[in-house]
């Protein structure tokens, strides 16, 4: 089967997706797509044009082999001797055009050819290994424990904590549920993973709670923070503002899942008739929730780029048009990876005057209202620096 674009993801979420236009197409699925893990199969996602519309194609299977476009095949394609050519015209049409396409079999024994292939099959990309793309980055002695929960009422907030073992922190879904992703050391995730799921329910309610210390007060240096600030901005912190505690979680409503915590980025986002996103081609520390952002960044370039390419006739497979989004997504993530880098290893480390540094930056951060107002600017992917710009 040939067509125009194949998306590679982890899950079976495409049931949900309609006949739209290229451009919102690209956008949902690759949202949808970028960095799911724990799945149990990878799906293909085949469009085919068909008039102005695109029709899809779901092969829930895996990647067999993946071979792109070059001029041996070119050649190849076209070596058939005379008699042949004579005899299958259509079928030497055929071959001529496929081999300008990305070939990929795939375990059910599909064969599907297309323009280009978006890799979003998550940090162990397949994808990106059948291509051979080359990565850089270490491992943390962290793991995170992943599930989702339902609370005793709506959860509207995104909550975090930070604990001497890592941050947890729960990421609303709708209603009264929440994703969890808790970093602690791999012994710690191992024993969680395991206790009960009452048992565990505990743990979470106590770590949100007070469980490893006093509720924070408001201390002196708030007080002075927000008097030296107040005149800045309209929108700084009071010392009025109370601790507050997330909605208590009541019922654990899936698996629990552990997986070891690193830091990966890809040596290339793209090749002829390839284009990686979200966590297939960088992975960052989950500390600051920024790995969601950074894919719907690089779905909505790549989106941009597929586009702007249709609506000038351009390949959208082609290695110069793709190198648009590259460069577009790869300094920006770069710059995350780094900074979120540095958040952790400073959160590693308790060293007496590294803590008062740390702790007169976020009092910075909270009381400066421009400041704040940049760093959530840039958090967001609206802005390129955190800084005053």
């Amino acid at each position: 089967m040939s067509s125009l674009i194949c998306f590679t993801c982890m899950g079976l979420h495409w049931t949900r997706i309609h006949k739209v236009q290229c451009k919102r197409c690209v956008q949902r699925i690759s949202r949808m797509c970028g960095g799911e893990q724990g799945a149990l199969q990878l799906t293909f996602v085949a469009f085919t044009e068909q008039k102005e519309d695109i029709e899809k194609m779901i092969y829930p299977a895996r990647l067999a082999s993946l071979a792109f476009p070059s001029k041996s095949r070119q050649g190849a394609a076209g070596m058939n001797s005379p008699s042949t050519e004579a005899d299958s015209t259509s079928h030497t049409s055929e071959s001529l055009r496929r081999s300008n396409l990305v070939k990929l079999d795939l375990s059910d024994g599909h064969t599907l050819y297309s323009k280009l292939v978006v890799g979003a099959d998550g940090s162990k990309s397949n994808v990106r290994q059948t291509a051979g793309i080359k990565t850089s980055g270490w491992n943390y002695p962290q793991s995170a424990i992943i599930c989702t929960v339902e609370h005793i009422a709506e959860n509207d907030c995104a909550w975090q904590r930070f604990l001497p073992s890592g941050p947890l922190a729960l990421l609303p879904i709708g209603d009264n549920f929440s994703n969890i992703v808790w970093t602690m050391s791999p012994e710690e995730a191992s024993r969680h993973k395991s206790t009960s799921p009452e048992d565990f329910l505990k743990s979470v309610n106590h770590a949100l709670d007070f469980g490893y210390g006093p509720h924070p007060n408001s201390s002196s240096l708030d007080r002075y923070m927000e008097r030296l600030f107040s005149g800045i901005g309209d929108t700084a912190a009071s010392t009025k503002e109370c601790f507050e505690v997330p909605p208590k979680a009541i019922r654990l409503i899936s698996e629990r899942m552990a997986f070891p915590l690193s830091l990966m980025h890809s040596h290339d986002y793209v090749s002829k008739g390839l284009a990686l996103v979200g966590d297939a081609a960088h992975t960052v520390h989950p500390l600051a929730g920024q790995g969601v952002n950074l894919g719907f960044g690089d779905a909505a370039a790549l989106a941009n780029v597929i586009s702007e390419g249709v609506s000038v006739g351009a390949d959208i497979g082609d290695l110069s048009l793709l190198s648009r989004y590259e460069k577009d997504r790869k300094a920006a993530n770069v710059a995350m990876a780094a900074v979120l880098d540095g958040f952790q290893k400073m959160y590693s480390v308790d060293f007496g005057p590294l803590n008062v540094l740390r702790a007169a930056a976020f009092h910075g951060a909270q009381y400066i209202s421009p400041l704040k107002k940049n760093i959530i600017s840039y958090a967001m992917g609206d802005r390129k620096s955190p800084l005053f710009s």
